[in-house]
């Protein structure tokens, strides 16, 4: 309920603040802006696969496990029936943790600095004042050295299953967020107001984590001094982190990285209106996926004590809820969008209907297999960068054949090809091997009837349009 409320307070800046994004801003500082979303996205999702990793090894070591057990949990531990948390694992992960997220921080800031400039080149430079285009990716560039580093602390207090209260205090923050942001619209503070007040709060943000850090658990995390690299520790987590890190990277070309290529070759409305609607959409997946990813951390405490009857009840009801959360999100959006962009008098236009449902059913598909994989990965045994690698490198030769010949709907229909022809199918079937179930058994309650939905909204609005 917690993460809920996050998502929802989150989700609330389409109802609250979009509109006001749309009329106050131009097309082309429309297209700037959601460039700079599409960083800020990434920031918080590939920080190399380590904040998910250590997550779960924090799980691990809560769930009584030692440092030479973390690595791989496809076999089953041997742990005592009411196991202790392994305090002294927790600080030499946190250590090996600290150390890891300073050098990060640096590299990911190197390139922000030099890729990420290249990237936002060409559409800062058709805005009026191209300056305040370059000042606000400054910011966005300065920002994000701080909240990388603090990934650190969101990933101890989630792997401590600290998840209610950080989404709480999030949903708090997310309500902040926008009040400063309209705010900043309403007084014309325009795109350099707007980053200001959106990274400002993303700061605050890490400054609270570290804060609950200090504070959970009787305040352990002050009582540790250890700042060393351990071997065992790195040898747990690099493998899974890398894998993670490229996977989470790779898998951001169908909605973040096509963005950023159309912003190099289309004209700035029709970018304006493909980056807001795949905005839109990345909003719709995040806030449906919160029933179950807010049981991540549970999961893998089950999957360290060997329970996999509970293991399987516990994700089958996240995925269930996750499901029909997206289905209703997916058909909502594609039947009053385009009427709530034509009342609000927005600058910028909604895609057509049959991209729209062609790009959703391609992230229904993709949202199925993704809890897939992060199920499997409570194993630790980490295949990301398998998974999205080859459905990336299916993606870019689909859309690279595509696109030239019918335009943007060569990225949905690269989208729903690769992920339905590969990824979907490899990570379901790790899951339910590694769980020991088939797929009748798995999904007759949870994902047939929700896809049943979807294949038939895409069906009606192809034959109605065709």
């Amino acid at each position: 309920m917690m993460t809920w409320g996050s998502f929802l307070t989150r989700s609330l800046s389409i109802v609250v603040v979009l509109p006001l994004i749309l009329t106050r801003l131009s097309a082309e500082e429309v297209v700037v802006w959601y460039l700079f979303r599409s960083f800020i996205t990434l920031q918080l999702q590939a920080d190399l696969g380590f904040s998910p990793t250590f997550t779960r090894v924090i799980a691990f070591a809560l769930g009584g496990l030692d440092d030479t057990q973390l690595r791989d949990l496809r076999r089953a531990v041997a742990v005592p029936e009411v196991a202790e948390p392994n305090w002294p694992a927790v600080e030499r992960i946190c250590g090996t943790m600290r150390v890891i997220y300073t050098r990060l921080t640096g590299f990911a800031t190197l390139l922000l600095a030099t890729v990420g400039t290249a990237i936002v080149a060409r559409p800062i430079g058709f805005l009026e004042a191209p300056d305040t285009g370059w000042i606000a990716w400054g910011l966005v560039v300065a920002a994000s050295t701080v909240i990388l580093r603090g990934n650190m602390y969101s990933a101890y207090l989630q792997g401590l299953n600290r998840v209610a209260l950080v989404r709480r205090w999030e949903a708090l923050m997310n309500t902040g967020m926008i009040g400063t942001t309209v705010l900043t619209l309403l007084l014309g503070g325009g795109l350099v107001g707007l980053v200001v007040a959106h990274q400002g709060w993303m700061v605050l943000n890490v400054v609270r984590n570290w804060l609950l850090a200090r504070h959970v658990v009787g305040g352990r995390f002050r009582e540790f001094t250890d700042r060393r690299v351990h071997t065992r520790i790195i040898e747990a987590v690099w493998p899974s982190a890398w894998r993670s890190g490229l996977g989470t990277l790779i898998g951001q070309a169908p909605l973040q990285f096509s963005g950023m290529l159309y912003a190099q070759v289309g004209d700035a409305g029709r970018v304006a209106s493909y980056l807001f609607s795949m905005h839109l959409l990345t909003a719709m997946r995040n806030f449906s996926m919160a029933p179950f990813y807010s049981k991540i951390p549970r999961l893998a405490r089950l999957r360290a004590r060997s329970d996999l009857q509970e293991l399987i009840r516990v994700s089958m009801r996240g995925m269930r809820l996750a499901h029909w959360t997206y289905v209703v999100l997916f058909i909502g959006l594609g039947l009053g969008a385009e009427a709530i962009i034509r009342l609000i008098g927005s600058n910028v236009d909604f895609i057509p209907l049959l991209l729209w449902v062609l790009f959703g059913a391609a992230a229904f598909v993709e949202r199925y297999g993704a809890m897939h994989l992060q199920l499997y990965s409570t194993t630790n045994h980490i295949v990301w960068h398998v998974a999205n690698g080859v459905t990336g490198i299916a993606f870019a030769l689909i859309a690279a054949v595509l696109f030239p010949a019918i335009d943007w709907y060569g990225f949905a229909v690269a989208y729903l090809v690769a992920y339905l022809a590969f990824y979907a199918p490899y990570t379901a079937r790790l899951s339910y091997e590694s769980l020991k179930v088939t797929f009748i058994r798995f999904e007759r309650t949870v994902v047939l009837g929700p896809a049943a939905v979807v294949v038939a909204y895409v069906v009606l609005v192809a034959r109605t349009l065709w």
